[in-house]
């Protein structure tokens, strides 16, 4: 498969991902909003419709209170510096650079010869499924 047929198929796999996903989501705000309703009815059954609606707010603002920090705790634990991409792609290159020219440096002909191999190489990987 030739590059664009794999980014293609790389970007229907992430969309359809992506739309699950948002699908998901929306259907649980559903049925958490409908919890939220049931709980406010059942307050009402209890208390006038005033007390009832601040017990139901009170709880949200508490939940939401408690999950962010939760979330902030699992957020300062997960955080480590990362390696820019950019970063790891210059300094691979610089490697690979300085090993071409060494090579080059001590025996040209093995260094036409490993570009020629690696040439056919490339070309044969990312070629058709049906040449191969």
């Amino acid at each position: 498969m030739n590059l664009s047929g794999r980014v293609s198929a790389f970007l229907r796999h992430y969309g359809l991902a992506i739309g699950l996903g948002v699908t998901v989501l929306c259907i649980g705000l559903a049925g958490l909003g409908f919890l939220i309703a049931g709980y406010y009815v059942w307050l009402t059954s209890h208390f006038a419709a005033a007390p009832a609606a601040a017990i139901t707010g009170g709880t949200l603002l508490a939940l939401a209170v408690l999950t962010a920090i939760i979330g902030s705790g699992l957020i300062k634990r997960m955080k480590k510096p990362e390696g820019s991409l950019f970063g790891d792609a210059a300094s691979t290159l610089g490697l690979g650079m300085r090993l071409a020219s060494m090579l080059i440096r001590r025996d040209p002909k093995k260094a036409l010869i490993l570009a020629a191999i690696s040439g056919a190489l490339a070309e044969w990987l990312l070629s058709d499924e049906d040449r191969r």
